[in-house]
């Protein structure tokens, strides 16, 4: 993604925080979590709540989408680099949000795929599986993993 992220700062070695600045100022966190999968972490975003937590439903409406979408990639980046054996897995938190994350994927998967093999869900015969993304397709991805390259 080419557009310019906002400044982000690691809290500890999984957990990073930036500030949403569009209509208002809102703190936003990204925290990778190991799953039950060996090196398979999940990608966990949204508002910072007052005690700590995160809220990965808050509807923000800041105005500012594109920007924050970029400073996610761009911390995604960060975080494989320094853990280029783990995959990463992450879904929307709504319907809505996984067809956002659709879209995202299929405008910038030139991008994305010179650094991550981009892998996704769907659901074929009424089983998940997970296959290579292809940006031509028109299956609906319910999950996405990205691994770096």
């Amino acid at each position: 993604m080419s557009r310019t992220p906002y400044p982000y700062y690691k809290e500890n070695g999984s957990r990073y925080k930036f500030i949403s600045s569009g209509r208002r100022a809102i703190e936003k966190v990204v925290e990778f979590t190991p799953t039950t999968l060996k090196n398979v972490y999940n990608l966990g975003f949204g508002d910072l709540l007052p005690n700590g937590e995160m809220d990965d439903t808050a509807k923000s409406n800041n105005g500012d989408i594109i920007k924050v979408f970029a400073t996610v990639i761009s911390i995604l980046e960060d975080f494989t680099e320094t853990h280029p054996s783990l995959k990463i897995v992450f879904w929307g938190s709504t319907l809505e949000r996984t067809k956002i994350y659709n879209r995202i994927i299929k405008t910038y998967y030139q991008s994305f795929s010179k650094i991550f093999v981009v892998s996704g869900a769907t659901d074929a015969k009424g089983r998940s599986e997970e296959v290579i993304y292809n940006p031509s397709d028109t299956c609906f991805y319910s999950v996405f993993f990205v691994k770096r390259i």
